[in-house]
């Protein structure tokens, strides 16, 4: 007979090893399986009424939240995507106009980019660089790039619906079996049962925080952009502001990637003051969303200082792509709550070892 020991070795390494190579089959699914874990965490309170709503009917429950949520996110995706639609056609007849004005597409980029060496020509010499003819080489490989990415354009847009359907039938399983699979884990994990809950709580509290200060941050940049390009009477306001609230997810220059290029295209055309506006509105309105709106909604949720948050957000990114924005922060919190565990365990140890040698 072998000892307990060597079994339990045998099983921990044998554990690791499977679960290595179950890691390169599932590594395609990866990113389904982060975003359903999101969304069932987010969404599990909702669900917890659906389910008291069936009488405590598992299957049936699952199904009808799986499929709320299918209609709270496809329909407004629908809709915005419409009006998105139709915003793009305005401004690509309004690009189609202009350019037309000028003698084509090349010579309409040509004619903005010398309007923008002039206006930088008056504080450095740009005399001395062939940048008009970077220019236009760079816009006739662009024309072929697009021409030639179609296919791959669209084979994006199927893995992204295959990504979605996998995402909701993972979602069904996770309302339907997920609190068994996080119980059952608890029960593993050796830590005592009041420990294992506030580490679990601490992880759902860290995703949900960061869901509502993502969504929030996302809403607030991309109106204050619409709003900004609407003032100043550019088209396609919709689709700026979508474009912002979208960009408001990447780190550090956010929803800068809209409004920036916008206010620069203004000053180029030769409308300054309404181009300096856009600058200043994004520099203090836009901007200080982020700082104002993401605090108020995470405070109280993630005790993390906002220093370290940002650094692990933007290692996350930089790790893990767009994930890294909930992985990012989970791993922080679950690293501060490990440690202060530890902290914990060690100040037991210290005062049991103390009465120990009173006695």
């Amino acid at each position: 007979m072998y000892s307990r020991s060597t079994t339990l070795w045998f099983l921990g390494i044998s554990v690791l090893i499977v679960l290595g190579f179950a890691f390169v089959i599932t590594r395609p699914f990866l990113y389904p399986v982060a975003a359903a874990i999101i969304l069932a965490v987010v969404f599990y309170p909702a669900h917890e009424r659906v389910l008291r709503w069936t009488k405590d009917k598992a299957g049936l429950a699952s199904i009808l939240s799986t499929l709320a949520l299918f209609f709270l996110f496809c329909v407004p995706v629908l809709i915005v995507l419409t009006l998105a639609a139709n915003e793009a056609i305005t401004a690509a007849q309004y690009l189609t106009r202009m350019s037309a004005a000028e003698g084509g597409f090349v010579k309409f980029v040509t004619i903005l980019a010398d309007r923008a060496l002039l206006f930088v020509g008056r504080w450095i010499d740009v005399s001395r660089y062939d940048i008009k003819g970077t220019i236009t080489a760079h816009v006739q490989q662009a024309g072929v790039w697009v021409l030639g990415s179609g296919a791959s354009i669209l084979g994006g847009f199927f893995r992204i619906l295959i990504n979605a359907v996998i995402t909701l039938v993972i979602v069904f399983f996770l309302f339907r079996d997920g609190l068994g699979w996080v119980r059952a884990t608890a029960g593993t994990i050796p830590l005592s049962p009041e420990q294992a809950q506030r580490l679990l709580t601490n992880i759902s509290d860290t995703i949900v925080a960061n869901v509502y200060g993502i969504v929030s941050v996302g809403v607030a940049q991309g109106a204050l952009t619409g709003i900004a390009v609407a003032i100043v009477g550019l088209p396609s306001s919709l689709l700026l502001g979508l474009g912002a609230a979208f960009a408001s997810v990447v780190p550090v220059v956010g929803a800068s990637l809209v409004w920036g290029p916008a206010g620069l295209y203004l000053i180029f055309t030769g409308a300054l003051w309404k181009g300096v506006f856009v600058l200043l509105w994004g520099s203090v309105v836009i901007s200080a969303a982020d700082n104002i709106i993401r605090p108020w909604v995470v405070s109280g949720k993630v005790e993390l200082h906002p220093l370290v948050l940002l650094f692990f957000i933007l290692g996350g990114v930089e790790a893990f792509g767009f994930m890294g924005l909930f992985l990012g922060p989970v791993i922080a919190s679950v690293l501060s709550v490990l440690f202060g565990m530890f902290r914990e365990e060690l100040s037991k140890a210290g005062a049991s070892d103390t009465r120990q040698l009173a006695n």
